[in-house]
């Protein structure tokens, strides 16, 4: 018999499991004891995805005209993914071909549709060269940050802040000079009383967020067409009481997962970036912001997630390693301690949060305590008749 588990003795005993020699060799059985030692604690908020300024780039109509499918396609449909270049709709400006010249009033409309394209184009290289000086000015504040702080009178948080701007800057740019070239490429032009329809595409690589317009649809000059979500960097907005913020390690890493992950599991790893202050006087909290890449998508904008900081200082707390953790599936987590040779005792912990390989525990075995680490699956499976 490999292995006995005492189900039907006193009930001190029914968690007690008493293995062969030759099961526990075969389990691979390795324990390790509970140990206290200096960990930085981490404190769990509640945040909130939010897109970064420059990644939702909208597409507005040049002019007065109607919506056509693109060439040899059709028009995407919201929250498929387009690439860069990639036809999204065709426009076609809203004057009659039938004649073979333009009446008076057409080409008076003709005339309007191209004044308003030269002023579009006019306003967005003003928010391209505004956006350059903007890049120049950040360039100049961080080098001379990274200067001060070289030199020991500045401090690491104004580099921090003047890359943030200097990021910003960046986006805006790269938004304003999408917008520019899609109106670079428009024409209006008009021969034998026909008008040549023109092909909108897509500004960047992203998601078709929102399509405001269907086939078929005049719209006027100015209105929105569709945007363009980038999503592959996201920020993550979280409220923390103000009486928490000076205890927080405001340089370290967030971990950042779903509301409803359990204590280890994978999460994402998030910066903290500068972004404009806000605060929430209901609720006494003031808003810190994370920045991190959205790998295959996994977040969404709005959604609610769950976000590890770091607290300042060293305290003494109880860990057992991660990989002696078990749960069962009311979410309870267990452990299996080492009580004499060849018997083992399942063991309930609460587990505060999980850093590296150590979870650290509220309550669970005393210090120096022998837990089972390989083979603490299989001791699970005996216990309850699922074993190898």
């Amino acid at each position: 018999m490999p292995a006995q588990v005492n189900q039907y003795t006193n009930e001190s005993n029914l968690a007690n499991i008493t293995l062969t020699p030759e099961a526990e060799e075969r389990l691979g059985i390795v324990t390790h004891p509970v140990e206290v030692k200096p960990v930085n604690r981490r404190q769990t908020y509640n945040g909130e995805i939010l897109t970064p300024p420059g990644r939702l780039i909208s597409v507005t109509a040049p002019f007065n005209g109607e919506i056509q499918p693109p060439p040899e396609s059709e028009i995407p449909k919201p929250g498929s993914l387009v690439a860069k270049g990639q036809a999204v709709l065709a426009y076609l400006p809203l004057l009659t071909p039938e004649r073979d010249v333009l009446t008076p009033s057409e080409r008076v409309r003709l005339a309007e549709a191209n004044a308003s394209l030269a002023s579009t184009r006019i306003e967005a290289q003003g928010q391209v060269e505004s956006a350059k000086v903007k890049i120049n000015a950040a360039k100049i504040e961080l080098n001379r940050t990274e200067q001060l702080l070289e030199d020991k009178v500045g401090n690491a948080r104004a580099v921090d802040d003047a890359k943030a701007k200097l990021r910003l800057a960046e986006e805006e740019l790269s938004s304003a000079q999408a917008r520019l070239s899609l109106l670079s490429r428009t024409n209006l032009d008009a021969e034998a009383g026909t008008l040549q329809s023109n092909v909108i595409l897509s500004p960047d690589d992203g998601i078709l967020q929102n399509l405001f317009v269907a086939v078929g649809q005049s719209v006027a000059a100015g209105a929105p067409l569709f945007e363009i979500l980038n999503n592959e960097t996201v920020w993550v907005r979280v409220p923390v009481y103000v009486g928490d913020v000076e205890r927080i390690q405001s340089e370290a890493m967030a971990h950042v997962g779903n509301v409803s992950d359990f204590p280890g599991k994978s999460t994402t790893l998030a910066h903290s970036i500068s972004a404009p202050p806000s605060a929430n006087p209901d609720s006494v909290t003031i808003n810190l912001f994370y920045e991190m890449v959205n790998l295959q998508s996994q977040f969404r904008t709005g959604q609610r997630v769950s976000v590890s900081l770091e607290l300042k200082g060293n305290e003494e707390n109880s860990t057992v390693p991660w990989s002696s953790v078990l749960y069962d599936i009311h979410g309870d987590a267990w452990v299996y301690e080492k009580l004499s040779e060849h018997t083992y005792q399942r063991s309930r912990i609460e587990v505060l949060f999980v850093k590296d390989e150590d979870a650290v525990i509220a309550s669970g075995p005393k210090p120096g305590t022998q837990l089972v680490t390989d083979g603490a699956a299989e001791l699970f499976g005996t216990e309850f008749g699922n074993s190898k």
